[in-house]
Order: structure tokens, then C-alpha cells, then sequence
């Protein structure tokens, strides 16, 4: 699997991850965030380890965009990890907890979406096939070592 196919499979997992976070009950919704969380972490580790560091290092002389992606995706995962930090002081069965992941939620969707319609497309354009596949392998590989440690 390339590693943009890879990628928007965690993507649909996250969102239906997200959806049962957010249609829980107030008792059980902090469980399942707890749940939820790590493997978001993981998500961005992988993206940013097989992905945009070697499309960093590569430097893309032809596409400006993505040349500056790397900064801008950290960007995002930075306020995103600050909206994280100020949900975890909050009581997962109060509405103000509920308003924040609703927060996390939002950003989120926003930079899945920047990814698979503009980034994503563009990456299919500077590497090619062989490329995306070792990527996506290093993807798999990765997330299946996080998965055994978290065991």
C-alpha cells in the first residue's frame, strides 16, 4: 500500500473514532478519548517521519507549497497538541471538555482535508509510485512496532 493510500485509511479510522468519541455519553466518553489520543500522536509521527521529513530534506525546487508544508503541518500539530493539553485539564463528563474536543475535532478535520485535496495530490506528483510505496511500507512498519510497544 503507497503511502498516501495509507494514510487516508487513517484518516477514516480517526474520523469514525472521533464520531463515537463525540456521540458517547458523558461517562464513557474520556475512556474512549484515551484511547483515541495515542493513536492520533502516532498518526502524526509516522506522517511526519516517512513523509514530510524526506520531502523536507528533499527540498521541492517545482512546488513551493510543498516545500513549505513541513512547517505549516507542524504549525497545526502544535495548536492542535495546545487544544489537547487544555482538554486534559477538563473533566470529560462537563460540557467545556465536550467544546474542546469538539475544537480538536474541527482543526483536525480541516487538516485532513487541506491534506487529501491539495497536499496528498501533490506528493502523488513529485514521487513517484516506488517512492510512495517504500513510504508506505516504513508507514506500516512503524505504526506496527507503536502498536506492539503500547502491548
Amino acid at each position: 500500500m503507497d503511502a498516501i493510500q495509507f494514510l487516508k485509511q487513517e484518516h477514516q479510522k480517526a474520523k469514525a473514532a472521533f464520531e463515537n468519541v463525540l456521540k458517547a455519553g458523558p461517562a464513557s466518553r474520556g475512556q474512549l478519548w484515551t484511547k483515541l489520543q495515542p493513536e492520533l500522536e502516532t498518526h502524526e509521527q509516522i506522517e511526519d517521519a516517512c513523509l514530510y521529513a524526506p520531502l523536507s530534506r528533499e527540498g521541492s525546487k517545482t512546488d513551493s507549497t510543498l516545500a513549505e508544508w513541513r512547517k505549516k503541518h507542524q504549525h497545526e500539530v502544535d495548536k492542535v497538541e495546545g487544544l489537547i493539553t487544555e482538554l486534559a485539564k477538563l473533566d470529560p463528563e462537563e460540557a467545556s471538555w465536550l467544546a474542546k474536543l469538539k475544537a480538536v475535532h474541527a482543526s483536525l478535520e480541516s487538516h485532513i482535508r487541506e491534506e487529501e485535496q491539495d497536499i496528498f495530490p501533490r506528493i502523488s506528483q513529485a514521487w513517484d509510485e516506488t517512492k510512495l510505496e517504500h513510504a508506505g511500507t516504513e508507514m506500516q512498519e512503524m505504526k506496527a512496532k507503536k502498536v506492539a510497544a503500547v502491548r
